[in-house]
């Protein structure tokens, strides 16, 4: 599934029309995204945030502290970046949170969505029983023009 965006805007309505989706047919839901610097992989999970009723203000790269949790009444949503983790690192970084999820005490339906996910293993060798992973790749093109290409 392709998407065309020109703004912010439109990033954002797609993002959480996707995660609408998705939600629905799973308890947890994760995004792998990917992307290069600059090309909107935090404008997609503030689409994903304002889904499960986040402010856009909520959310911000967590670059330096890696991993921003959010929480309210229905949803535990966990935003995830590994630009400045090394890739041995990434993947037991990641395996230990969803493990965590796996055994919450929570009613709450679980979001992830990680940046730079290109540091982790392929989609098929993500083996924790942990619900949708849906793939999530960005790429910038002439005038701004974003392409979103989704595959789950």
């Amino acid at each position: 599934m392709f998407f065309i965006s020109d703004s912010p805007v439109k990033t954002h309505k797609f993002a959480s029309s996707i995660t609408e989706k998705f939600l629905i047919e799973n308890e947890t839901l994760i995004f792998l995204i990917n992307g290069e610097l600059g090309v909107g992989k935090t404008e997609f999970v503030k689409g994903v945030a304002s889904k499960l009723g986040f402010s856009h203000a909520d959310i911000t790269s967590p670059t330096f502290v890696m991993v921003n949790e959010l929480e309210n009444n229905r949803y535990k949503m966990y935003h995830i970046d590994l630009y400045r983790v090394e890739k041995k690192f990434a993947r037991s970084i990641v395996y230990d949170l969803l493990e965590e999820t796996q055994f919450s005490l929570t009613n709450k339906k679980i979001v992830v969505c990680i940046e730079w996910a290109n540091k982790l293993l392929k989609k098929r060798e993500f083996k924790l029983n942990v619900g949708k992973v849906v793939m999530v790749d960005i790429k910038v093109s002439k005038n701004n023009i974003r392409t979103i290409k989704i595959k789950f």
